[in-house]
């Protein structure tokens, strides 16, 4: 099991969170929002977020062992300031970055009996990302692999295959969560650390930007 401090961060949802993990148990779990509520403003909480949890651990940065990032779907901008702040960690630490499904995250942390689910983030433009789970002994498991659906087909998806919905404002109404990581330490350490040079998160989708570029231009922009 990876020991040591790790830090995690999730934000694939405009609720994001980090939580700090002292070999293999949970120290602090600091929940924070990127769009003002009142306004729907974006704002840049997420670093001040992460420098609030490990002062409440009262850890330096420099004592992190680790960072564990959401990896998507989900949000396009959250995902990648949190992708961005991560890898820039790590390379200025010269420590390991694990990269986790936002499905998974989300999967893990509903409180949910076993049988079959459904785990769905929001995806905008009435769709949802989604993912089939199983639940067995209390444990949940990603089944196969992430899709996108529309919101009524994602409700038609689940009521044939009799699974439950989990996701934000669904049956099981839960958000990913960083601190799910603590019994999965194992899993994600043996899964193994991600390239720095080259990973990124998985979107599930192009960022709005990029869509309206290529339908302005009629071609695909050279990333």
């Amino acid at each position: 099991m990876m020991q040591g401090n790790i830090l995690v961060i999730e934000t694939s949802t405009e609720s994001g969170s980090i939580a700090l993990v002292r070999d293999g148990g949970l120290v602090a779990e600091l929940a924070f929002v990127s769009r003002d509520r009142a306004s729907g403003a974006r704002t840049e909480a997420l670093a001040p977020a992460v420098a609030r949890c490990l002062a409440d651990s009262g850890v330096a940065a420099a004592d992190l062992s680790a960072v564990i990032c959401g990896a998507g779907p989900g949000g396009f901008t959250s995902l990648r300031s949190a992708a961005a702040l991560a890898k820039g960690m790590c390379s200025a630490l010269h420590i390991p970055l694990y990269g986790v499904a936002s499905l998974e995250l989300l999967a893990w942390s509903a409180s949910v009996r076993d049988g079959v689910y459904m785990a769905a983030l929001p995806a905008g433009r009435n769709e949802w990302f989604f993912a089939d789970v199983r639940c067995e002994a209390g444990r949940a498991v990603v089944v196969g692999e992430a899709g996108l659906i529309g919101n009524d087909d994602l409700r038609d998806r689940a009521s044939r295959s009799g699974a439950r919905l989990i996701g934000p404002g669904l049956e099981h109404d839960a958000f990913p969560r960083a601190a799910s990581v603590v019994t999965r330490l194992e899993q994600i350490e043996a899964h193994g650390a991600v390239d720095l040079d080259s990973w990124e998160p998985a979107y599930g989708r192009l960022a709005e930007a990029q869509v309206k570029w290529e339908a302005t231009h009629g071609r695909s922009l050279a990333i």
